[in-house]
């Protein structure tokens, strides 16, 4: 994986670096020397001092004589230089700036310098990124792609990984390794993967759950899943989901469904619904995305905010690329 990573990095450098130093020699200007000005500079006789005597010429020996005409100077600049005598001049070489662009363009696009990469990155096609894997180390646009076990999605740039889902799995696996440490009792699902805003942490540097948050759960060891099959059509699984997950009897919660469809081009089924929860905290909205793999795991994407929240169009517009994005390999 290192090495194809830095594969694509030297080609990605080579591109730019060549794309640049076209540019630069398109635009750079042609500098000539061999211009010569001449200039001509008229001889002005110097004011005769006060104490010397004039000398008196005879008018008709004054007139015989010929005027004296003006001196031309010539003044020539110095020879032309080319372009190979000013880099000697300046202790270079074509081959030295090759390799110095070429160093520079590596360096500006492994390190994303002002976002450079992941510019170039939105001038090629979503999959064709996606398939080279780029995006899961550089955003591309707004967006960078979190890859799962089986599954993949993105999320806005800004947004980071949920440091509560990865301590828990950390005591999660301790507990199965070390024996003497009692089982819980509590059936909670864990999500396998979780984002959110930043800077939403406690006393101890861990973040906590918040209102806007997307997040994946795993559930494995359904003998012979299948949507269709096993759920039936998007609106009856859409209901199922509402009763018995979301909203069960007994849970202070309701939760309206505004809308279930199927995605026969990513193999999903797709639910947009409200979730009021009383007075534990304002209503919410929701986007959840389920999917099959394997014909025995159920993989689930909830992408969740604040009710309010989506009456922003940019913000909406981010939480539905979400969505849109999840799919199952």
């Amino acid at each position: 994986m290192t090495l194809m990573f830095v594969r694509k990095i030297l080609v990605l450098s080579i591109l730019f670096s060549v794309i640049l130093n076209a540019a630069a020699w398109s635009v750079a200007p042609r500098v000539s020397l061999s211009r010569v000005s001449q200039v001509t500079l008229l001889e002005q006789s110097s004011p005769e001092q006060d104490d010397v005597p004039i000398e008196e010429k005879d008018p008709v020996e004054a007139a015989a004589s010929p005027t004296p005409s003006p001196q031309v100077l010539t003044r020539q600049e110095p020879p032309t230089m080319s372009s190979g005598d000013i880099m000697r001049a300046m202790g270079t070489s074509p081959r030295r700036i090759l390799l110095s662009g070429l160093s520079a363009s590596g360096i500006a696009l492994a390190g994303n310098f002002l976002g450079v990469t992941s510019r170039l990155l939105t001038l090629l096609p979503e999959d064709s990124v996606e398939a080279s894997g780029l995006d899961t180390y550089f955003p591309r646009g707004d967006f960078k792609r979190c890859n799962g076990e089986g599954y993949t999605f993105v999320v806005p740039s800004e947004w980071v990984a949920d440091t509560y889902i990865a301590l828990a799995k950390a005591q999660r696996q301790a507990k199965t390794l070390d024996y003497n440490i009692p089982r819980s009792s509590s059936s909670s699902t864990l999500p396998d993967a979780a984002f959110g805003p930043p800077g939403r942490l406690n006393k101890r540097g861990v973040s906590e759950q918040g209102d806007t948050n997307v997040s994946v759960v795993v559930s494995s060891g359904l003998k012979g899943f299948s949507l269709k099959g096993t759920l039936g059509s998007a609106q009856n699984a859409a209901e199922t989901l509402l009763r018995v997950s979301l909203a069960p009897e007994g849970s202070g919660r309701t939760a309206s469904l505004l809308n279930a469809e199927e995605d026969a081009s990513r193999s999903v089924y797709q639910f947009e619904y409200n979730v009021d929860r009383g007075e534990r905290g304002p209503p919410l909205k929701a986007i959840s995305v389920i999917a099959g793999r394997n014909t025995d795991t159920l993989v689930t994407l909830t992408v969740v905010a604040p009710l309010e929240n989506w009456d922003e169009e940019n913000f909406a517009t981010k939480l539905r690329k979400v969505a849109a994005s999840f799919h199952v390999r």
